[in-house]
């Protein structure tokens, strides 16, 4: 009969969806637009962010130390929300890892900028050690930061410390170029360079370090710094010899 329904074994899909259900069977799913990357605006806001917070945690660690260093301390210190925190680090480690990379680095990017355009290795050193302490002086932070780095970020430590060395070796090696420097082999710069950053720390340690201070360094020990270490390091003349002592030690007495 016409208009009669197939039979039930007959239907098919096709049969019993409208036209609309089907269009919609077939219709691709939306395309999700991707995340669109911050304006220009908006990075330099998030880099600025990112920036007082690895200040003030530095603040805070030289102040506290890092145990003491709660992600709560550090983003009252910056002055930023408790959960603004999270969309530049991922927990308080996180942080503490780049923590002495950054001002760290930022120190020594200082002295580079001190020493720069200097005409010999005596004006290298005076006016390096000199820039390092005034340095200190204004974000004394840094020594606490640097110096509890080995226990609570090793890896950040370990990073500085070979940054450092790399920098020294190519001042001297700048310095061995111009003919200033003993003729050290390339591989020996490593432990002079190790020797003047130990020696630089032990100043700072016994006459500069004042609690959470850091006082200039002397000028008279300044000079004696210079009058050691330059007397090591500088070429001499083939054939010249170091001042002999007048005559043999007296012995100790029995």
């Amino acid at each position: 009969m016409i208009g009669s329904p197939p039979p039930l074994r007959d239907l098919h899909l096709s049969d019993v969806t409208s036209r609309t259900d089907r269009v919609s069977l077939h219709r691709p799913e939306p395309r999700r637009s991707a995340r669109r990357p911050p304006s220009a605006r908006q990075a330099a806001k998030n880099a600025e962010t990112r920036r007082r917070l690895i200040e003030a945690a530095g603040v805070v660690v030289g102040r506290h130390g890092y145990a003491g260093a709660s992600i709560a301390r550090i983003t009252a210190e910056a002055g930023v929300a408790h959960g603004a925190f999270y969309l530049h680090f991922a927990n308080q480690q996180a942080l503490f890892d780049v923590l002495l990379p950054e001002l760290g680095g930022a120190m020594l990017d200082s002295l580079t900028s001190a020493i720069r355009d200097s005409r010999s290795l005596e004006e290298i050193e005076r006016r390096g050690l000199t820039a390092n302490f005034e340095y200190l002086g204004s974000h004394p932070e840094i020594y606490r930061v640097m110096n509890e780095a080995e226990l609570y970020a090793p890896a950040a430590f370990q990073q500085y410390l070979k940054e450092i060395q790399a920098r020294y070796v190519r001042s001297l090696k700048r310095s061995k170029e111009r003919g200033e420097l003993r003729q050290f082999a390339d591989e020996d710069l490593e432990t002079v360079a190790a020797l003047l950053t130990g020696a630089r720390s032990y100043l700072l340690m016994m006459f500069c370090k004042d609690g959470n201070a850091v006082r200039p360094l002397d000028p008279a020990r300044l000079e004696i710094y210079l009058d050691v270490f330059l007397d090591g390091l500088r070429h001499t003349e083939p054939g010249r010899l170091r001042p002999q002592p007048a005559g043999p030690l007296p012995k100790e007495p029995l």
